[in-house]
């Protein structure tokens, strides 16, 4: 009978070509790969990807080499680039994989999405998560970087950019199939100031359980809200966002499906126009969200109106 005193989360696994190495097994209990675009030794090769000194060029390639449903995880090393230039362009088919990005400001790895206005990541299997990265619009008015079309994915601790002005992304996340559940962005900070932004996210499915938390977002969303959609999503959670719109012809920052159902609480906005309308979820339950007309740096109107 094993002596399970001696048992520790911390193991050793054996990487074909470069012995054993030791991991945390709840944060690495499938294969790890490294991700370097900018790495001198950068190749797309079953030789490559297992060391950050012999690293992948592209995730693209990396996420084919994972298996489905193993926990393995893919570090995006610093100052990778990762350029999506066309519809599907990267595709993220492998259910389970998480991706880590390593570096801070200007070595943070990066997403990028240019050349075509159709250009996006599709995201098509379950249980992906993306943490620390830095999205980037470069492109005119790109249609919806990002295409959720699976369960339980999750954006954590991300950087939402523009490279230029009119480089923006009209809708950065879409949500709209029916299987698109859960889908978690947390703890991100956006800035999208374009008046042809439509959203950021854009909740258009029929999906169950979906987290919007700890964000910051600062834009211009014009034309439909910077968080909501029609979609009719049910138990949703949308709760300590920070959201300033500065857009002054639609006062919508919070604006959901009147028969969408879920808890909002605890969501400053701001925005450029009247106070009316900035939170519309009537079949939500809400408490201590707050809106405020950016001009006016006043004390935020209570919605619900406190009685």
């Amino acid at each position: 009978m094993p002596n399970v005193k001696t048992r520790t989360p911390i193991f050793a696994k054996h990487w074909p070509g470069y012995g054993y190495g030791f991991a945390d097994i709840k944060r690495h209990p499938g294969d790890i790969f490294f991700v370097q675009s900018t790495h001198t030794s950068a190749l797309d090769n079953a030789g490559h990807g297992r060391s950050p000194d012999l690293p992948f060029a592209t995730l693209n390639y990396a996420i084919t080499q994972c298996t489905a449903s193993a926990g393995d995880v893919i570090y995006l090393m610093p100052c990778h680039v990762e350029t999506v230039i066309a519809a599907a362009g990267l595709v993220l088919g492998v259910a389970g994989v998480t991706i880590i990005g390593c570096g801070n400001g200007t070595i943070q790895p990066m997403i990028k999405f240019t050349t075509d206005i159709a250009a996006d990541m599709d995201v098509t299997a379950a249980g992906i998560t993306i943490e620390h990265v830095h999205f980037q619009s470069g492109f005119d008015d790109l249609t919806a970087p990002i295409d959720v079309d699976c369960t339980d994915f999750t954006i954590r601790k991300c950087r939402f950019t523009q490279e230029t002005a009119d480089h923006n992304a009209r809708c950065w996340i879409i949500e709209h199939v029916t299987a698109a559940s859960r889908l978690t962005v947390e703890d991100c900070f956006i800035y999208a100031d374009e008046a042809t932004n439509d959203t950021f996210i854009n909740y258009a499915g029929v999906g169950d359980g979906h987290i919007f938390r700890r964000n910051v977002l600062f834009g211009d969303w014009d034309n439909v809200t910077a968080v909501g959609g029609a979609g009719i999503i049910t138990n949703a959670t949308i709760c300590d966002n920070y959201i300033y719109n500065r857009c002054t012809t639609n006062d919508s920052c919070l604006s959901f499906a009147a028969t969408a159902t879920g808890v909002m609480f605890n969501n400053m906005v701001m925005n450029g126009a009247a106070e009316n309308n900035m939170i519309l979820a009537t079949g939500m339950a809400k408490a201590q969200n707050f809106g405020a007309i950016i001009a006016e740096d006043l004390q935020g109107t209570a919605d619900p109106v406190v009685a």
